[in-house]
């Protein structure tokens, strides 16, 4: 009896301290106006080296973001167009918001908002989410307002389980993950925003 509750506690043992590998959320849909945009993925955690979060669009992949097991991408938007992505990224120095932009063209047209106001936060922001993508064809700039209504409404219309859908956790331990709120989320999208920690 008293080896058969040994073996059932080490098996037990042993599944909690693989869950976070065997159940860790590996993809993400990137879904807009009910089509699939895009595919974000997430490899195993390695808390030993960097990681990079792959975006894929069509088979191919058109960006990575960089993190590691503290530091990770909380939620990346695609627009209707396939062409941008709104990324929500939990960076060492701040909670960075940025574009991944595609379709350069119209590039000075969008960014021509001052956000954040606040011109060190503002020029943080913009120089951390260069630093945070990697391996993309288009260019990474900061949203303008009307880029950042769009998310900040589609995120209010989510249930919380919808939210978990659409977005990566900041921990996942397999059976048990850990998700931004929406509360938190929208703060840091706001067109008031000023600092780097919202």
């Amino acid at each position: 009896m008293i080896k058969r509750i040994a073996i059932v506690t080490a098996f037990a043992f042993f599944f909690l301290a693989l869950s976070p590998v065997l159940f860790r959320k590996r993809t993400v849909a990137l879904v807009s106006n009910g089509r699939i945009v895009a595919v974000a993925t997430r490899p195993l955690p390695t808390p030993w080296t960097d990681n990079e979060f792959g975006v894929y669009a069509g088979g191919a992949k058109v960006f990575n973001l960089w993190g590691d097991f503290f530091d990770v991408p909380l939620l990346i938007y695609p627009y209707a167009d396939g062409k941008r992505f709104l990324c929500i990224d939990d960076d060492d120095t701040a909670v960075l918001v940025f574009i991944v932009d595609l379709n350069a063209t119209n590039t000075i047209a969008l960014a021509s908002d001052n956000w954040p106001k606040d011109d060190y936060a503002r020029e943080h922001l913009a120089s951390r989410a260069t630093n945070v993508v990697m391996a993309t064809k288009g260019i990474v700039r900061l949203p303008n307002y009307a880029e950042l209504r769009e998310v900040s409404g589609c995120l209010m219309s989510l249930t919380p389980s919808q939210l978990q859908t659409v977005s990566f956790p900041f921990n996942d331990l397999g059976l048990c993950r850990f998700y931004c709120t929406k509360d938190d989320l929208l703060k840091e999208l706001n067109t008031n925003r000023t600092s780097v920690w919202p």
